[in-house]
C-alpha cells in the first residue's frame, strides 16, 4: 500500500501523517517496524532493503519517506524507485508514504507515478471559509468557545497559515482560560490584543502603493516581507485574495451604495454583511478603492489568475512572476 501526502499547507499533511503513525503505533506497541526516513539524504537502496524485509513479530510495518522528491541530483534515486514500482516490488505487509513539503515538480515521472486517485491527497491552503470552519473545530477540541467575529479576525490577520493560527490559538486559549472573568470564550477584542497578522497592514499599504503607482514604495515593502521569512507564494495569494476583495466592493459600491457618503457606518456594515467580510477589512478596502476603476480591477485580478496558473504549471520561480506583475502594474 502506497500512500502521498504532498501540498502547500503543510500543517494539514502533517497532521494527516501524524494520524496515521499514531494509529500504527497502537498495534505495534515496540514501534520496531515504524521507519521515517530523510528522503533528500538517504540513498533508495537502504530504503527498499526496509520495503522488502519482513516485519519483526507483527503483520505490518509501516515506512515514512519525507521529501524524497526534493533529493538534489536525484535522477538516479528517482529512477530506482520508479523501476521499483513498476515492478511491484512492494509487498502487502508495507505501507510506504511518501509525504512532500511544497509543491514538488509536478512534471517528473516519480510525480505522475504518485499523484492516483485513492493513493494522493493534495492539501491546498484553505479558502477563508473553510478556514473559519477549521479555527471553530480546533477551538472546540480545546473544550473553549470564540465568538464568530473572533473567528473570522484571526482568519483575516494570519492567513491560511496553520502554523502560526494554531500558535496563536495556544495563546489565546491560556489567556482564556486564566481570565478572571472565568468567561471561557475568547472575543474579537482579544484577537486584536494579542494576535499580530503576519501580513495585516502590510498587505493593505502593498496594494496601497500599488494604486498610487509607486514602484520604489512597491518593492521596498515586497523585500521587506520576504526578508522577514514570507514566501513569495504565500505574498502572491494574499495579493490575489486582497485584489479580489477590493473589486467585490467596488462592484457592490457602484450598483447599490453608490448614493452612501465614503464615511457613512451603516456603509461599512451593509458590505460586511453582502460579502461575508469582516468589517474590519471592509473599513481598510475602502479606503482604497478610490485609486482604482472597475475595470482596472478587473483586469488586475484576471493577470493574477493566470500567474497562479503559470505558478502551478510551468518551472518559472514565484519571485520572477510576482516581479513582473508588479512592474507591470506600475507602468499601467
Amino acid at each position: 500500500m502506497i500512500l502521498f501526502l504532498y501540498g502547500e499547507d503543510t500543517y494539514r499533511s502533517r497532521q494527516k501523517l501524524k494520524q496515521i503513525e499514531e494509529r500504527f503505533k497502537q498495534t505495534d506497541k515496540s514501534r520496531i517496524n515504524l521507519f521515517i526516513f530523510d528522503g533528500e539524504k538517504t540513498p533508495f537502496k537502504n530504503i527498499e532493503k526496509e520495503i522488502v524485509s519482513a516485519p519483526f513479530l507483527h503483520d505490518k510495518k509501516l515506512i515514512v519517506i519525507e521529501n524524497f522528491l526534493k533529493k538534489k541530483g536525484g535522477a538516479k534515486a528517482q529512477e530506482d524507485l520508479i523501476i521499483f514500482l513498476k515492478k511491484n516490488k512492494v509487498p502487502e505487509s508495507a505501507v510506504i508514504i511518501f509525504w512532500e513539503e511544497g509543491i514538488p515538480d509536478m512534471r517528473s515521472a516519480v510525480f505522475k507515478l504518485l499523484n492516483k486517485p485513492k493513493q494522493a491527497e493534495k492539501f491546498e491552503p484553505l479558502p477563508e471559509a473553510k478556514l473559519c470552519q477549521w479555527i471553530s473545530k480546533e477551538v472546540s477540541e480545546r473544550k473553549i468557545e470564540i465568538e464568530k467575529q473572533a473567528t473570522e479576525l484571526l482568519a483575516t490577520l494570519v492567513g491560511p497559515d496553520l502554523w502560526q493560527i494554531a500558535g496563536e490559538l495556544d495563546k489565546l486559549v491560556a489567556f482564556t482560560v486564566k481570565r478572571e472573568s472565568k468567561q471561557n470564550i475568547i472575543t474579537a477584542e482579544d484577537v486584536k490584543i494579542f494576535v499580530k497578522g503576519r501580513f495585516d497592514e502590510d498587505i493593505f499599504s502593498l496594494t496601497d502603493a500599488i494604486g498610487n503607482r509607486n514602484k520604489k514604495q512597491i518593492f521596498k515593502l515586497l523585500n521587506e516581507q520576504i526578508s522577514a521569512g514570507l514566501k513569495e507564494a504565500y505574498i502572491f495569494s494574499m495579493l490575489a485574495r486582497q485584489f479580489r476583495i477590493l473589486f467585490q466592493i467596488k462592484e457592490t459600491v457602484e450598483k447599490k451604495y453608490s448614493f452612501v457618503s465614503p464615511g457613512d457606518y451603516s456603509l461599512k456594515q451593509n458590505l460586511a454583511s453582502d460579502l461575508g467580510l469582516h468589517p474590519f477589512v471592509v473599513q481598510k478596502t475602502l479606503a482604497q478603492i478610490k485609486n482604482y476603476k472597475l475595470e482596472e480591477l478587473k483586469n488586475i485580478y484576471k493577470k493574477l489568475l493566470s500567474i497562479d496558473m503559470k505558478m502551478k504549471r510551468t518551472s518559472l520561480s514565484p519571485r520572477l512572476l510576482l516581479d513582473l506583475f508588479l512592474a507591470e502594474i506600475c507602468v499601467g
